[in-house]
Protein backbone atom coordinates (compact mmCIF):
# COMPACT_ATOMS: atom_id res chain seq x y z
CA UNK A 1 0.00 0.00 0.00
CA UNK A 2 2.83 2.36 0.66
CA UNK A 3 4.29 1.71 -2.84
CA UNK A 4 1.13 2.60 -3.99
CA UNK A 5 0.90 6.12 -2.56
CA UNK A 6 4.65 6.73 -2.99
CA UNK A 7 3.79 5.92 -6.78
CA UNK A 8 1.36 8.31 -7.17
CA UNK A 9 3.68 11.15 -5.76
CA UNK A 10 6.91 11.39 -7.84
CA UNK A 11 7.49 15.00 -8.86
CA UNK A 12 6.41 17.00 -10.68
CA UNK A 13 4.99 15.49 -14.23
CA UNK A 14 6.65 17.32 -17.34
CA UNK A 15 5.67 14.99 -20.14
CA UNK A 16 1.87 16.05 -18.72
CA UNK A 17 2.72 20.15 -18.41
CA UNK A 18 4.61 19.92 -21.96
CA UNK A 19 1.30 18.19 -23.59
CA UNK A 20 -0.55 20.66 -21.70
CA UNK A 21 1.31 23.55 -23.25
CA UNK A 22 1.59 22.27 -26.53
CA UNK A 23 -2.80 21.39 -26.63
CA UNK A 24 -3.09 25.21 -25.37
CA UNK A 25 -0.87 26.86 -28.02
CA UNK A 26 -2.46 24.24 -30.80
CA UNK A 27 -6.03 25.65 -29.79
CA UNK A 28 -4.70 29.20 -30.07
CA UNK A 29 -3.29 28.66 -33.49
CA UNK A 30 -6.67 26.66 -34.64
CA UNK A 31 -8.69 29.78 -33.00
CA UNK A 32 -6.21 32.33 -34.91
CA UNK A 33 -5.81 30.55 -37.97
CA UNK A 34 -9.26 28.12 -38.57
CA UNK A 35 -8.57 27.89 -42.24
CA UNK A 36 -5.36 26.60 -41.83
CA UNK A 37 -6.72 24.22 -39.28
CA UNK A 38 -9.26 22.63 -41.47
CA UNK A 39 -6.75 22.11 -44.40
CA UNK A 40 -4.95 20.36 -41.38
CA UNK A 41 -7.26 18.12 -40.91
CA UNK A 42 -7.88 17.05 -44.07
CA UNK A 43 -4.04 16.45 -44.69
CA UNK A 44 -4.05 13.99 -42.14
CA UNK A 45 -7.17 12.29 -42.46
CA UNK A 46 -5.86 12.11 -46.27
CA UNK A 47 -2.76 10.50 -45.28
CA UNK A 48 -4.80 8.43 -42.40
CA UNK A 49 -7.21 7.09 -44.65
CA UNK A 50 -4.04 6.22 -47.21
CA UNK A 51 -2.23 4.05 -44.17
CA UNK A 52 -5.24 2.49 -43.38
CA UNK A 53 -6.13 1.35 -47.18
CA UNK A 54 -2.08 0.14 -46.97
CA UNK A 55 -3.11 -1.55 -43.81
CA UNK A 56 -5.78 -3.20 -45.52
CA UNK A 57 -3.77 -4.42 -48.27
CA UNK A 58 -1.56 -6.02 -45.96
CA UNK A 59 -4.53 -8.05 -44.27
CA UNK A 60 -5.73 -8.73 -47.47
CA UNK A 61 -2.24 -10.24 -48.60
CA UNK A 62 -2.48 -12.58 -45.27
CA UNK A 63 -5.60 -13.50 -45.54
CA UNK A 64 -6.77 -13.91 -49.07
CA UNK A 65 -5.99 -17.82 -49.14
CA UNK A 66 -8.00 -18.35 -46.05
CA UNK A 67 -10.83 -16.15 -45.59
CA UNK A 68 -13.61 -16.26 -48.66
CA UNK A 69 -14.43 -12.56 -48.19
CA UNK A 70 -10.98 -11.22 -47.77
CA UNK A 71 -11.75 -9.52 -51.38
CA UNK A 72 -13.78 -7.10 -49.22
CA UNK A 73 -10.77 -5.79 -47.41
CA UNK A 74 -8.81 -5.15 -51.04
CA UNK A 75 -11.98 -3.09 -51.92
CA UNK A 76 -11.94 -1.18 -48.68
CA UNK A 77 -7.90 -0.33 -49.49
CA UNK A 78 -8.29 0.89 -52.67
CA UNK A 79 -11.75 3.33 -51.40
CA UNK A 80 -9.39 4.18 -48.10
CA UNK A 81 -6.74 5.24 -50.85
CA UNK A 82 -8.73 7.09 -52.94
CA UNK A 83 -10.07 9.43 -50.42
CA UNK A 84 -6.90 9.95 -49.08
CA UNK A 85 -5.42 10.83 -52.37
CA UNK A 86 -8.50 12.74 -53.28
CA UNK A 87 -8.23 14.33 -49.54
CA UNK A 88 -4.94 15.32 -50.34
CA UNK A 89 -4.55 16.61 -53.88
CA UNK A 90 -8.03 18.44 -53.32
CA UNK A 91 -7.95 20.05 -50.22
CA UNK A 92 -11.49 22.07 -50.57
CA UNK A 93 -13.65 18.34 -51.45
CA UNK A 94 -11.84 17.37 -48.24
CA UNK A 95 -12.90 19.92 -46.06
CA UNK A 96 -16.29 19.78 -47.97
CA UNK A 97 -16.28 16.06 -46.82
CA UNK A 98 -15.17 16.35 -43.45
CA UNK A 99 -17.71 19.60 -42.99
CA UNK A 100 -20.55 17.03 -43.94
CA UNK A 101 -19.50 14.33 -41.78
CA UNK A 102 -19.21 16.51 -38.66
CA UNK A 103 -22.64 17.74 -39.70
CA UNK A 104 -24.65 13.80 -40.52
CA UNK A 105 -23.01 12.80 -37.21
CA UNK A 106 -24.68 15.79 -35.11
CA UNK A 107 -27.97 14.84 -37.35
CA UNK A 108 -27.63 11.18 -36.19
CA UNK A 109 -26.66 12.24 -32.70
CA UNK A 110 -30.10 14.29 -32.38
CA UNK A 111 -32.71 12.08 -33.90
CA UNK A 112 -30.78 9.31 -32.14
CA UNK A 113 -31.53 11.84 -28.87
CA UNK A 114 -35.26 12.69 -29.51
CA UNK A 115 -36.00 8.43 -29.99
CA UNK A 116 -34.36 7.99 -26.71
CA UNK A 117 -35.89 10.61 -25.11
CA UNK A 118 -39.28 9.29 -24.77
CA UNK A 119 -37.93 6.86 -21.88
CA UNK A 120 -38.05 9.88 -19.85
CA UNK A 121 -41.72 10.05 -19.75
CA UNK A 122 -41.77 7.29 -17.05
CA UNK A 123 -39.82 8.87 -14.84
CA UNK A 124 -40.69 12.57 -15.11
CA UNK A 125 -42.51 14.52 -17.55
CA UNK A 126 -40.51 18.04 -16.92
CA UNK A 127 -36.82 16.08 -17.69
CA UNK A 128 -38.96 14.42 -20.43
CA UNK A 129 -39.63 17.82 -21.87
CA UNK A 130 -36.46 19.51 -21.85
CA UNK A 131 -34.92 16.90 -22.96
CA UNK A 132 -37.01 16.90 -25.88
CA UNK A 133 -36.58 20.58 -26.37
CA UNK A 134 -33.15 20.06 -26.27
CA UNK A 135 -32.35 17.66 -28.72
CA UNK A 136 -34.98 19.47 -31.10
CA UNK A 137 -33.07 22.60 -30.77
CA UNK A 138 -30.19 20.14 -31.57
CA UNK A 139 -31.87 18.64 -34.77
CA UNK A 140 -32.26 22.24 -36.15
CA UNK A 141 -28.54 23.09 -35.60
CA UNK A 142 -27.49 19.91 -37.16
CA UNK A 143 -29.60 20.71 -39.75
CA UNK A 144 -28.25 23.96 -40.45
CA UNK A 145 -24.67 22.23 -40.72
CA UNK A 146 -25.93 19.93 -42.93
CA UNK A 147 -27.13 22.53 -45.12
CA UNK A 148 -24.28 24.95 -44.43
CA UNK A 149 -21.16 23.31 -44.87
CA UNK A 150 -18.73 26.45 -44.37
CA UNK A 151 -20.39 26.76 -40.94
CA UNK A 152 -20.22 23.11 -40.35
CA UNK A 153 -16.28 23.46 -41.17
CA UNK A 154 -16.02 26.21 -39.25
CA UNK A 155 -17.48 24.82 -36.18
CA UNK A 156 -15.75 21.86 -36.24
CA UNK A 157 -12.38 23.35 -36.05
CA UNK A 158 -13.62 25.66 -33.53
CA UNK A 159 -15.00 22.42 -31.42
CA UNK A 160 -11.86 20.98 -31.53
CA UNK A 161 -9.88 23.92 -30.76
CA UNK A 162 -12.21 24.26 -27.56
CA UNK A 163 -11.53 20.58 -26.91
CA UNK A 164 -7.82 21.08 -27.00
CA UNK A 165 -7.79 24.40 -24.69
CA UNK A 166 -9.71 22.32 -22.56
CA UNK A 167 -7.74 19.09 -21.87
CA UNK A 168 -4.41 21.07 -22.66
CA UNK A 169 -5.18 23.42 -19.09
CA UNK A 170 -6.76 20.15 -17.69
CA UNK A 171 -2.63 18.51 -18.48
CA UNK A 172 -1.26 21.43 -17.04
CA UNK A 173 -3.26 21.17 -13.71
CA UNK A 174 -2.52 17.14 -13.55
CA UNK A 175 1.33 17.76 -13.92
CA UNK A 176 1.16 19.90 -10.61
CA UNK A 177 -1.15 17.70 -8.91
CA UNK A 178 1.42 14.56 -9.37
CA UNK A 179 4.19 16.29 -7.01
Amino acid sequence: MNDIYNSRHQGFDWGSFIAGILFVVASFLLLRYPGRGLRAFVFVFGILSILQGIIWISAYVKFHNIFDLSWVTLISAIVDIVIGVLFLCSREIGGLTLAILFAIWFLADSIIGIIFSWHLREYSTGYFVLCLILNIISLIIAFALLFNPVLAAITLVYLVAFWLMVFGINEIFVSWMHR
